[in-house]
């Protein structure tokens, strides 16, 4: 079949850039409104940990190229320890956080995990979208959880649905499944390229680009997918366009896109190449929207910036719903500078977090991987208040894809979700 065939060419990388999508959308279609049940997100206990401490090893990309908002995730994680810690712990042990920066090096990433392993940590918690692939086969190897923020379907399995395509152990249709360790919370494959295509239909548009990096190949990976989507809602797509992030100006693209009647910019490319796109396009006349990467929707793109729309893979930071306001008051308790945790990486670490300190709120005197792997699998249709979607773990099973996202849109600088509060959306609908 040619649409298998295309998916085999996915390569890890690939895929960890194919997921530099972004979408927002102000209909109902496929949305969702988390239940407004007891948030469920304070942590474990009430008094200082006393029992042994547990170990989580965070392996982050804070320093490499594409990083993007890697230097503040380390401040995030311990803002969590802390706060975790002051209140019991994880079923009474202490957290220890061993943060390790990959600098976007896959040798290095491999040189941390073996390095880890005797220090017998309970938990791996990732992002680095841009390595991840390379330690796929070595994390599965440990047994260990892994939980965080990534893209690549060898450790985070996924689902496309334009192609009714669903993982398979092997991979022999291309799409890998979940590690059977792994324990995905945010837009896993599928759901990132299905979030910006269901917001270009969700606010009128007709006709879109996907203006993707030029520097490496894997960029346009996922064009594929898109140009499916797209043409699935009803929509023309006019291909991909290779921008180099190094160019003066894009005012001889912004041209071109208008003169073909674009009315949806979709960008796969770093935020500063984004906002320059942009600034290029509006002195054109350019009056459709923008849409930008998951992990681009932080900085100097939230000031300012005008018709901006996109899909989340971590839950809105700027709402009032109950778990949100506590997230932010532990940020800002913690002293962390709010670039640093208003963006969906922080959120989607924060969610991963909270769900490890859910499933392992009671634990033996002296914890090992082997119990926190069991815990896992207690986990039953649980929101964490909605700050994910309804997440159930089997024991046996591979954990399923994550086929949600939450929409925003950005206009004079306010951020909204257009479905409001924590509502989400789900390709396929959730039911």
């Amino acid at each position: 079949m040619k649409t298998t065939n295309k998916f085999r060419r996915l390569g890890a990388l690939a895929v960890a850039a194919a997921f530099t999508l972004a979408a927002c959308g102000s209909s109902d279609e496929g949305a969702d409104v988390p239940s407004t049940e007891a948030p469920g997100t304070e942590a474990p206990g009430t008094d200082a940990p006393t029992a042994s401490p547990v170990l989580i090893v965070a392996i982050v990309n804070v320093t490499g190229a594409g990083a993007g908002s890697g230097p503040f995730i380390p401040s995030v994680i311990e803002a969590w320890a802390d706060w975790t810690n002051a209140n019991g712990g994880l079923g009474g042990h202490p957290v220890e956080v061993d943060i390790q920066d990959t600098a976007g090096d896959p040798a290095k990433s491999q040189t941390i995990i073996d390095e880890a392993i005797p220090k017998n940590p309970v938990l791996w918690l990732l992002d680095d979208p841009f390595t991840e692939a390379s330690m796929s086969a070595s994390l599965g190897a440990t047994g260990i959880p892994v939980m965080g923020l990534g893209y690549d379907p060898s450790i985070w399995g996924g689902h496309i649905e334009a192609f009714a395509l669903d993982c398979t152990p092997d991979a022999s249709n291309g799409l890998a499944c979940a590690l059977p360790n792994a324990f995905p919370l945010s837009a896993t494959f599928g759901a990132v390229v299905d979030g910006p295509a269901f917001v270009a239909k969700s606010i009128g548009a007709t006709k879109t680009v996907f203006a993707v990096c030029a520097e490496a190949s894997s960029c346009s990976a996922a064009g594929p997918v898109w140009a499916t989507t797209v043409a699935t809602l009803g929509m023309t797509d006019i291909g991909l366009a290779l921008i180099s992030s190094s160019a003066a100006d894009y005012t001889a693209e912004c041209l071109s896109w208008i003169d073909a009647g674009v009315d949806f910019i979709n960008m796969g490319v770093d935020g500063f190449a984004a906002a320059k796109i942009m600034a290029n396009c509006t002195e054109q006349g350019y009056t459709g929207a923008y849409s930008v990467s998951q992990g681009s929707v932080a900085g100097a793109l939230l000031t300012g910036t005008d018709n901006l729309v996109g899909a989340l893979n971590g839950f809105p930071w700027w709402v009032d719903d109950a778990p949100v306001v506590e997230y932010r008051s532990v940020m800002d308790g913690a002293g962390v500078d709010p670039e640093g945790y208003e963006n969906p990486t922080a959120t989607g670490i924060w969610a991963a977090l909270q769900m490890f300190a859910k499933a392992n709120a009671t634990l033996s005197d002296a914890p090992t991987a082997a119990e926190t792997l069991a815990n896992m699998y207690t986990i039953k249709d649980e929101t964490l208040g909605g700050l994910v979607s309804p997440t159930t773990w089997t024991e046996g099973e591979t954990a399923p894809p994550r086929n949600c996202w939450w929409n925003y849109s950005l206009t004079a600088g306010v951020l909204e979700n257009p479905l409001g509060g924590l509502a989400y959306q789900c390709n396929p609908a959730a039911s």
